[in-house]
């Protein structure tokens, strides 16, 4: 009896790390917030797809870094315009040519718009 139960509380420790190890790759699969798509309305340059695993993983930002300093978190609040980039708001408070690549650079714009 006490065999059997021994047994069975290790296969059920067993089976609770599987699951906290599934959880912790699940959750650190989302780190980065994924691609968000923006289109670029009134323009021929084609949509910016914005990757977070890029800015997040690559160039080891956190989410508080741009989150809700530069981007709220509200979806379509964010009114994005090559004049708004310019003035340093949104993409253009790092990718002003001294941190980054500018974004109001003409040369600069296959970097983000892809057709």
């Amino acid at each position: 009896m006490r065999k059997k139960l021994f047994k069975t509380s290790i296969i059920s420790i067993f089976i609770l790390c599987l699951v906290a190890m599934g959880a912790a790759y699940a959750q650190q699969k989302k780190v980065g917030g994924g691609d968000i798509k923006f289109e670029a309305k009134g323009s021929d340059l084609g949509p910016v797809t914005f990757s977070h695993e890029t800015h997040a993983t690559q160039q080891k930002l956190k989410c508080t870094d741009c989150h809700t300093k530069i981007f709220k978190m509200k979806k379509g609040d964010s009114k994005m315009t090559q004049a708004a980039f310019a003035e340093g708001k949104y993409c253009g408070t790092c990718h002003n040519g001294k941190k980054n690549f500018s974004a109001t650079d003409k040369a600069n714009c296959g970097r983000c718009h892809k057709k």
